[in-house]
């Protein structure tokens, strides 16, 4: 049971108290990059940019040592319907010619993307990899990017296998689209994952309950078979990241009536899931809520989208436990 190293502020002061979170509220630690790669670098075994090896440095350093460790990297770009941006001095830089005009299953992109699965391996030592976030999403809205993802997948799972064999690698998949929700298709996306089942060691799962939220603005409880269609595909399930606010908001025009009471009734009925089918993990995105953090974004869409996430924390802001945090430190403690 863990979370990402999301902090409540962009501060020392905030990430120290993330840090201290963190170590005492859990026995994991996911960390997801998925800001880029470093593409040029990566191709021609050049060192890695400084900032690439510096996010590196302090994400490590910062790991409990009694913690278990999830690493999350994707080919991607951040609305899943394209090759992941390019990671320099900044994240999320635009790509460097030729790189703009790649597909994912390239063959410079296989070779660069193998590189810095490797390179990731060697310098975390993870017990679990995810090497695609979200990718189900680019079926939907991309079917050509979906093709090419699923070619690199299998290339990349294939060589790291041979070199990593007890390690588990997979990808993650958002479970509103896998339930027909958010405009996924329940047979396509059955059809098209079962395809990668070979080359999953288990099925990474995005799981916000939201899908039916973005529908009509109405906040309902999760339908009771909420994880039926990715448990069928028997493999083990692993949840990479959830979240659920415990306020309301107001986001695009619609408000959405969130409580602490509603973010408690989600984290027992995630965790009882996880608990009576034996989940590997279960990731809860953000430790503490992050308004400092939100307020400090420039105006624009991105920030707006961002509230569905800055109240998802175990802890309020001003230090305040929230109901969700006994029932999860409950679970924490079962044998």
């Amino acid at each position: 049971m863990g979370f990402t190293r999301w902090p409540p502020a962009a501060t020392m002061e905030g990430i120290s108290r993330m840090n201290q979170f963190i170590a005492s509220h859990a026995d994991l630690t996911a960390i997801q990059f998925d800001g880029g790669v470093p593409w040029s670098e990566a191709l021609h075994g050049d060192p890695l940019p400084a900032n690439v090896i510096n996010e590196w440095k302090s994400a490590r350093a910062a790991i409990p040592p009694n913690h278990m460790l999830l690493i999350s990297i994707t080919p991607l770009n951040w609305e899943r319907n394209g090759l992941a941006p390019y990671w320099g001095t900044a994240t999320s830089q635009p790509q460097p010619s030729p790189w703009d005009g790649y597909t994912l299953d390239h063959p410079d992109v296989k070779t660069a993307y193998l590189n810095y699965a490797r390179q990731v391996l060697d310098y975390f030592h993870p017990d679990y990899l995810a090497i695609g976030i979200e990718v189900n999403v680019a079926q939907v809205h991309a079917p050509n990017v979906w093709n090419a993802y699923k070619d690199l997948h299998r290339s990349i799972y294939t060589a790291l296998k041979a070199d990593y064999p007890d390690l588990p690698i997979f990808a993650t998949f958002t479970n509103t689209h896998l339930i027909g929700l958010d405009g996924g298709d329940k047979m396509a996306q059955r059809g098209e994952i079962e395809a990668l089942l070979p080359y999953v060691d288990l099925l990474g799962l995005s799981v916000y309950p939201y899908g039916w939220a973005y529908e009509d603005g109405k906040v309902d409880p999760p339908p009771v078979d909420f994880f039926a269609t990715a448990l069928s595909f028997g493999k083990p399930i692993g949840v990479t990241e959830s979240g659920v606010p415990s306020k309301s908001l107001n986001v695009f025009g619609r408000s959405y009536e969130y409580t602490e009471d509603y973010q408690a009734r989600w984290i027992n009925f995630l965790l009882s899931q996880a608990n009576e089918h034996r989940f590997w993990f279960v990731v809860n995105w953000a430790a503490i809520d992050f308004d400092e953090l939100l307020e400090a974004m420039p105006p624009g869409e991105a920030r707006d989208f961002a509230r569905f996430w800055a109240n998802t924390g175990l802890e309020r802001t001003d230090k305040c436990p929230k109901k969700a945090l006994t029932i999860w430190d409950a679970y924490l403690r079962l044998p």
